[in-house]
């Protein structure tokens, strides 16, 4: 029987890892665990017929991923969304799979990784010199993570797709830059298109459409959760195992629900500047939305007024303004261990938000080109100098005002002073 220490040692091992780190750990753990000589992620290629590793562990060690047919091997079966177990023997089921006898495999599991969408999309496999020592914890494991594994690896798609499309985007950018110069009443024109250009470089072009699309899912398995919950109470087959299982899924569902709702926020759409909008829970939902840029290498520290502040604007614009600038913030940090600062404070008929990182700075003669569309020091593809400029906007539309003191190499703090919500 699994025990509950082990999968928290699992767990323990993974946490704050992402993309290719996060799979090769899990298949470096999982491995040791389960007493596999060989574990590995398949991604399938299905044009092909053929999967491609993206984290193998051999004898206890990650090493280089390989392409391999899928003709005649056990991993064709898993293919077909069927969890495969051959205890032993494995070589005489499947004499056409030169790769188990080349590592002289004996023993061979393997189950299905299903995305959001109910595609087949991977694999993981347990490859042993000798029969399988442990059938159930091994599928346990397997079916605890492959989720996990999934949803990585489709971010990981996402992300390629985002970077692609940051890439074809700077290009268009760069090819209209000489037109958008010619005069200011061009730029401001095709001001509003680039905004929502920014938004989807930030977020990626479906975001907005995963916001709306997640919340039914959710709605499903928080309900399903309580039922499951309640029945087990109720039969008395209540354990620490299954303890366990409903704490992760309640987790889950309430980090989900809080990025869903940062996303909607971030998302929403209007010509309204008179909505009330809760200062402290709007930078909240800027930093769910980018916790998992901040790593362990980022601390942030928060100091709000004691009690909740408001100002007046249209919520939509004002969320992006905080998540540009929290992004440039992370981003001048991304090569060192840093320090985040966040503070929201009222003062008289205006709200002070300042935002302070500990990163690489602004050169003292580039304070003033900040503001200017399509002026950015950063390096290719890391962004077309959009963010500030229409952060600078926005602000000139509520009638705020933001103040900028760096110094190079110690850092930057950004001041933003933002209109009271008015109760009359």
């Amino acid at each position: 029987m699994l025990q509950g220490t082990l999968l928290s040692e699992i767990i323990e091992a993974v946490s704050n890892t992402y993309g290719n780190e996060f799979l090769n750990r899990l298949t470096e753990k999982l491995c040791t665990v389960i007493g596999a000589d060989y574990t590995f992620i398949g991604l399938f290629d299905k044009k092909n017929y053929e999967s491609r590793t993206v984290a193998l562990v051999a004898k206890g060690q990650v090493v280089d991923n390989f392409n391999y047919s899928l003709e005649g091997t056990p991993c064709a079966n898993v293919f077909e969304n069927k969890i495969c177990y051959y205890p032993t023997e494995v070589q005489k089921l499947f004499p056409n799979d030169h790769l188990l006898v080349d590592m002289k495999i004996d023993g061979y599991i393997g189950t299905p990784l299903i995305n959001s969408k109910q595609e087949i999309l991977g694999l993981i496999v347990g490859l042993f010199e000798q029969k399988i020592p442990k059938k159930e914890e091994t599928l346990t494991l397997f079916q605890i993570f492959s989720g996990r594994i999934a949803a990585e690896l489709e971010r990981l798609d996402y992300e390629r797709k985002l970077e692609q499309y940051n890439e074809e985007l700077e290009v268009l950018v760069k090819e209209r830059t000489f037109k958008l110069e010619q005069t200011l009443e061009e730029l401001k024109e095709r001001q509003d298109q680039l905004v929502e250009a920014e938004k989807l470089a930030s977020l990626g072009l479906l975001s907005a459409g995963i916001a709306h699309e997640i919340n039914n899912p959710l709605n499903f398995i928080t309900g399903g959760y309580y039922g499951i919950k309640d029945f087990i109470q109720s039969t008395g087959i209540q354990s620490e195992k299954t303890e366990m299982y409903l704490d992760a899924i309640k987790v889950g569902v309430e980090r989900t629900t809080k990025i869903v709702k940062g996303l909607n926020q971030y998302t929403r759409t209007g010509d309204s500047f008179d909505e009330k909008i809760d200062i402290e829970e709007m930078l909240e939902n800027c930093l769910v939305i980018l916790f998992h840029t901040l790593r362990d290498k980022i601390s942030v520290e928060k100091e709000f007024d004691s009690e909740p502040v408001f100002i007046q604007g249209n919520s939509g614009k004002i969320h992006q303004v905080f998540l540009n600038l929290l992004t440039n913030a992370i981003q001048s940090m991304e090569n060192k261990r840093g320090k985040l600062l966040i503070s929201a404070k009222s003062e008289g008929d205006f709200v002070l938000v300042t935002i302070q990182d500990t990163g690489t700075g602004i050169r003292k003669e580039h304070l003033n080109q900040i503001h200017t569309p399509f002026f950015t020091t950063k390096e290719p593809g890391k962004g077309v100098g959009l963010g500030l400029s229409i952060a600078y906007k926005i602000l000139k539309e509520h009638s705020a005002s933001i103040d900028v003191e760096s110094e190079w190499g110690e850092g930057t703090k950004f001041t933003i002073r933002l209109p009271k919500w008015n109760e009359g």
